[in-house]
């Protein structure tokens, strides 16, 4: 019988506690830093959201976050808040000093030339530059 939770690398807006909680329903999984090597993070070309997508280099890590045992109808919202070009794929994260499998939502490599600018994305930048309008555009 499959599980009615699965862990969630996030690595962008969902970081961000009132973004995660809006779109979850879900304040109250454990949340706990984590790294995803072999990946970059970007700016959606056009947009002030991040993508990932993997890439050759292994020492390439995208910082995030793992969140363990979000239960399936946050699952079901994620994916309605996720764009419908990101495929959500089982990914092995660096937590703890171990590895992990986890979930994360990424861009298929087919999409990449598409859909991932030049542009490095932080939420530093983000939270600074772009969170108002993403916020209000979003859930205002």
């Amino acid at each position: 019988m499959p599980s009615s939770t699965s862990h969630i690398f996030i690595y962008g807006t969902l970081l961000i506690p009132k973004i995660w909680n809006t779109v979850t329903v879900c304040p109250d999984s454990v949340q706990k830093p984590a790294t995803l090597s072999g990946h970059r993070i970007a700016r959606v070309k056009g947009g002030d959201f991040p993508v990932i997508t993997e890439v050759e280099d292994a020492n390439s890590v995208v910082s995030g976050a793992i969140r363990f045992d979000v239960p399936k109808d946050a699952i079901d919202r994620l994916d309605s808040y996720e764009d419908r070009f990101y495929q959500r794929d089982t990914v092995e994260v660096a937590c703890d000093g171990g590895t992990i499998s986890a979930q994360t939502y990424r861009v298929p490599t087919p999409l990449v030339a598409e859909l991932v600018s030049e542009d490095r994305w932080t939420l530093a930048w983000f939270e600074q530059n772009a969170l108002e309008r993403y916020w209000n555009h979003h859930f205002g």
